[in-house]
């Protein structure tokens, strides 16, 4: 697959087939996400791969806090989010609200649980970065996490990165007995894609071009 066609095919998946991934099939996914490029060579990402009993024991942990806390999904901002982010929300929203219907669901319930269960997927990755560094060098994460999400999409094997994760991020680092230096950033589920589950038959649209690019001539 080449990488356009892994850019436009990939999609968050929200279930997965019961079918292992192999321990060859992740270390190639993150020979490629190392690759990536960062600012003067520091890559500074890091990932733990979480699969069998502890990342059933992970799970367990999480939507036990999740059933005390229930912190819902949303955009971390400390204002209202302007008209233009809120639309695209909400066509999001509408075009996965009667799949997770049809599986007889409701929309919040299946978003945030799923979240800290990463819906059902035999690979539970996460993210971390060393606390020293600022803010600024979440983006080299994020390009990492780029080329990770094309790799498996190359693989054949699909992806769900989770953001509400790293609301748990206490409880993710005890579970796992993680360095308290390291700041947990993302979650990213990793398997095999169910196709007849009617929460994998939609895509989310994506904007067009002119809204998000200004030229300067």
């Amino acid at each position: 697959m080449d990488v356009f066609s892994a850019m436009k095919d990939r999609r968050s998946v929200r279930a997965y087939l019961d079918k292992p991934v192999s321990r060859a099939e992740i270390e190639e996914i993150f020979h490629y996400a190392g690759m990536a490029p960062s600012a003067i060579n520091l890559q500074p990402w890091e990932y733990i791969i979480v699969y069998g009993t502890e990342k059933n024991r992970l799970v367990r942990r999480l939507k036990r806090v999740h059933a005390e806390r229930k912190i819902s999904c949303g955009p971390g901002t400390a204002s209202p989010l302007p008209e233009i982010f809120r639309n695209r929300s909400r066509r999001a929203s509408r075009a996965m609200q009667p799949k997770v219907s049809e599986i007889g669901l409701e929309f919040n319930q299946f978003i945030e649980e799923g979240s800290c269960s990463f819906y059902g997927a035999p690979v539970a990755i996460i993210v971390t970065i060393d606390r020293l560094f600022p803010k600024l060098r979440y983006l080299d994460v994020g390009l990492s996490v780029s080329y990770l999400l094309l790799a498996a999409q190359a693989k054949g094997l699909a992806t769900c990165p989770i953001g509400l994760i790293s609301s748990y991020g206490d409880e993710i680092t005890e579970v796992l007995d993680i360095s308290e230096d390291k700041e947990i950033v993302l979650g990213i589920a990793l398997g095999y894609a169910d196709p007849k589950s009617p929460v994998n038959n939609f895509k989310t649209d994506r904007v067009s071009p002119d809204e998000i690019r200004f030229w300067y001539e």
